[in-house]
């Protein structure tokens, strides 16, 4: 018989590990806190951000009416389901405003000849305001709906990419430059070349370079004129099954609008030349916008 006790193919190895090894940076380094307000649920980033592909809106008029001003006239559509918070009887009033929350210019970038050539654009965003107020029905009679008057806010969003086209001359862009530049030393040659002089060459332990950074200006844009046209029609619609009979209830409405508006584009002008004058002049002509 073999003796298991002797044996080292019968005894019984626990395998053991320590734990992983943490950094004292890591230890040391504070949790980042997170601002909540009470009674909130904060749920994290998503993992692909939400995109989409905006439409072109042709503008309605595009004027120059300065040196460097643009005068923009552009048509937005738009489309919305409201869900109102209790069923209402009848829309009373409904009142709208007009937010622009993002102004974005886009310039045209220079490209070589034969290449594909872009036009200007703008991105604009923001939302419509909308306060509805609608009646609510709290009694009925034979021939009488007695209600109350209750009051819903909600934001509608917008945005549009209007073609500024081709036939306008916009500012350059300036473009970040870096440039490397080194010296030349020599070196000595190796024993086992001919040649027991020195040889020129660059030198590979410095890395020189020259940056340029350029800030383009952008331009001012200012809302001159808006209008809002809507329609707004009942989806869900439900007939009343007590007196008066020709009286319902709705919950839903669906909401189209067109949203014309007006952008005055002030971009800065060139001021290289501002301090180009006589010295001799008493009266030196002040350059305006």
């Amino acid at each position: 018989m073999t003796d298991k006790k002797h044996c080292p193919c019968c005894c019984s190895h626990q395998w053991t590990q320590t734990a992983p090894f943490t950094p004292a940076w890591a230890i040391e380094t504070p949790s980042t806190p997170v601002c909540t307000r009470k009674n909130q649920t904060v749920t994290p980033n998503p993992i692909f951000p939400s995109t989409a592909t905006l439409p072109i809106c042709t503008p309605l008029e595009l004027k120059k009416t300065g040196p460097s001003t643009i005068l923009i006239s552009v048509s937005i559509p738009a489309e919305a389901i409201i869900t109102l918070p209790t069923k209402a009887l009848e829309i009373k009033m409904i009142r709208k405003s007009l937010k622009i929350t993002q102004w974005r210019f886009f310039n045209s970038v220079p490209s070589e000849p034969g290449l594909p050539h872009d036009t200007p654009k703008l991105f604009i965003g923001g939302f419509v305001r909308k306060d509805i107020q609608y009646s609510e029905v709290n009694r009925r009679t034979a021939t009488a709906v007695e209600g109350i008057i209750k009051d819903f806010v909600v934001d509608i969003p917008i945005s549009c990419v209007v073609d500024l086209g081709k036939h306008f001359v916009f500012p350059p862009v300036h473009f970040n430059q870096q440039r490397e530049y080194g010296f030349s030393r020599s070196i000595q040659c190796p024993s086992s070349y001919p040649s027991k002089g020195k040889m020129p060459s660059g030198d590979l332990t410095e890395f020189n370079v020259v940056s340029q950074e350029y800030h383009n200006p952008l331009p001012f844009c200012e809302l001159v004129f808006s209008q809002i046209n809507e329609m707004d029609s009942a989806l869900d619609c439900m007939p009343s099954h007590c007196e008066p009979f020709e009286e319902g209830v709705f919950n839903t409405l669906q909401e189209k609008m067109i949203v014309l508006i007006q952008i005055r584009l002030t971009f800065q002008p060139n001021t290289d030349h501002d301090h180009d004058h006589d010295p001799h002049d008493k009266h030196p002509k002040t350059k305006k916008c």
